[in-house]
């Protein structure tokens, strides 16, 4: 029964380190995306669209998942000697996990992204690998220069959705990505105080890099001969700004919590469901309804998993300072 427990506790830690409820909504970025190349005819040859639908989107899936996988374990580990003051309650502050064992982990994570990159192709590894680049100068240039580090994270995650396929010509999903991505991160990195302070100037230097980063997207776009907005039907190609109110809505009301880490939690619940959101809206604004309804019954299956990672990561916690 013991050992049991224990298994337990570790298993749940690993979770933990990979930010299971945002490695889902990272995975449904490219599981988008590559749902996106196959609807364009110019793919009609390529591993993406010849493989099978089930195959695709699993591969697409482990991907995304892995991808964050890999982020997530990194900054623990690089974080593990500051968490033994200020986050007593992570895997690795808490001895849930070895330092060994989330090495492991957080690479085995990242070996599962580019094996199933490379179903889509030699060109889908080399962009998965210039993700995976991005997201370790993150974690290592973060902390020392926050603004070029949530950039980085930013083009990650927008990075990401090239990996089905480098020619996608619609960018402006990956744009939202990008701003998302790093309005999340920036608040969060406010709220909870993290150490350089993401100042006035910081934020300003921030914000002219992602414009810049914004108009390159949107000059590959053109430059590619993609439609400024989807050419769906009637008011339903207005769905994905109300997939970004609805986000701006959830992070405004994490910003009115009554604590830092109840906000902090709402802010990565937001973070977590806004991926299935703005793919159903998406979806909608290009009249397939069907993908739309999939995509919404998952950020709702997201949202249920948020809640219960947060319950059983409170348990946990609780059970190790009554063993303290």
């Amino acid at each position: 029964m013991v050992q049991m427990r224990v298994s337990l506790v570790r298993i749940f830690a690993a979770l933990q380190l990979m930010r299971i409820p945002l490695a889902a909504g990272a995975a449904v970025n490219v599981m988008f995306a590559t749902l996106l190349a196959r609807f364009d005819g110019a793919t009609a040859q390529l591993p993406i669209s010849t493989l099978p639908l089930w195959l695709a989107l699993i591969a697409a899936g482990v991907i995304g998942s892995g991808l964050f996988g890999f982020a997530a374990g990194m900054n623990d580990l690089l974080d593990a000697r500051r968490d033994q003051t200020f986050q007593r309650n992570r895997p690795l502050s808490s001895g849930r996990l070895t330092t060994a064992q989330a090495t492991l982990l957080t690479f085995t994570a990242l070996l599962a992204s580019m094996i199933g990159a490379s179903l889509f192709g030699e060109t889908s590894i080399a962009v998965a690998l210039f993700t995976a680049f991005g997201i370790a100068m993150w974690n290592t240039m973060g902390r020392f220069v926050p603004a070029i580090g949530l950039l980085m994270l930013g083009l990650a995650q927008a990075g990401s959705f090239f990996i089905p396929w480098m020619g996608q010509s619609f960018t402006l999903p990956a744009s939202l990505i990008l701003v998302q991505t790093v309005a999340t991160g920036s608040l969060l990195h406010k709220v909870l105080e993290k150490r350089p302070r993401l100042d006035r100037s910081s934020t300003i230097l921030l914000s002219i890099l992602c414009a810049l980063a914004v108009s390159g997207l949107t000059w590959l776009s053109i430059r590619r001969g993609a439609a400024e907005w989807p050419n769906g039907e009637s008011w339903l190609t207005l769905a994905p700004l109300v997939a970004m109110a609805i986000f701006a809505w959830q992070s405004n009301r994490a910003l009115a919590a009554s604590n830092v880490n109840e906000t902090a939690d709402s802010l990565r619940r937001a973070a977590a469901i806004f991926p299935p959101i703005a793919a159903a809206a998406w979806m909608l604004s290009i009249s397939q309804t069907q993908w739309a309804v999939v995509f919404a019954i998952f950020a709702v299956f997201l949202w249920g998993l948020s809640w219960l990672a947060r319950e059983v990561h409170d348990m946990i916690g609780q059970a190790t300072a009554w063993r303290g």
